[in-house]
């Protein structure tokens, strides 16, 4: 007859296969919880503030809406400024309602439960056996598959010219964006006036918040000197 130690190592090995196929399925699939993965079309985005792929994702499939309130607008560059090319500028904008605290705001995430780790039956939740399971799959592989989700505004950026849209896209949680050495010089090696769009989303778990948009802003047009 085998023992318990005997049937845990046989159990053990199967539930972590079964979950973890499981998990994989729901973190690369498009199913009823809304996780989309992302395709080639998005490689080219730069991903700053901690802004994640499957966010984008999600804004990416939304109409944007027209409120002016949520949308953002530029404090530099000025529309239709000329920039030096030596340098990289900031860019910064802001939200045009901020003042009036228009922007609904994402709740907080929820907190894990704690867990009892007193010995339960074979097979409960918190059991041992599933302690040892959890060890084996790591509690954040699916959920930090793609970096951990974004709760609260993220902001889309999208420079173009008129021969070419999407020249340069951004994905940031931030409220300014300083092209690096590479981004700048796509930017330069443009040729041609460059106008930025943004469109914004607030976010709860890489989910957008009812009323959250996303919301289209003002774009600014600018232009760098040779």
């Amino acid at each position: 007859m085998r023992g318990p130690l005997s049937r845990r190592a046989l159990l053990v090995p199967a539930l972590a296969a079964l979950v973890s196929t499981a998990m994989y399925a729901g973190a690369c699939g498009g199913g009823d919880g809304g996780e989309t993965s992302s395709g080639p079309e998005l490689d080219d985005v730069i991903y700053e503030g901690g802004a994640t792929d499957e966010a984008l994702d999600v804004l990416l499939a939304a109409a944007p809406k027209d409120d002016p309130a949520q949308g953002t607008v530029f404090d530099a560059p000025a529309n239709g400024a000329t920039l030096p090319g030596d340098a990289a500028p900031e860019l910064t904008f802001h939200i045009a309602g901020t003042a009036q605290g228009a922007a609904p705001r994402a709740a907080p995430a929820p907190r894990r439960a704690a867990v009892d780790l007193r010995a339960r039956e074979p097979g409960a939740a918190g059991s041992p056996l599933w302690g040892e399971l959890g060890a084996l799959l790591g509690p954040a592989r699916a959920a930090r598959a793609h970096g951990t989700p974004v709760n609260g505004r993220a902001y889309l950026l999208v420079f173009s010219t008129p021969g070419r849209e999407g020249l340069l896209r951004v994905f940031t949680t931030r409220l300014s964006y300083t092209p690096d050495a590479a981004a700048w010089g796509k930017l330069r090696a443009a040729g041609a006036p460059i106008t930025v769009d943004v469109t914004n989303a607030i976010f709860e778990n890489n989910r957008i918040v009812q009323g959250g948009g996303p919301f289209a802003g003002e774009p600014v047009t600018f232009s760098i000197e040779p």
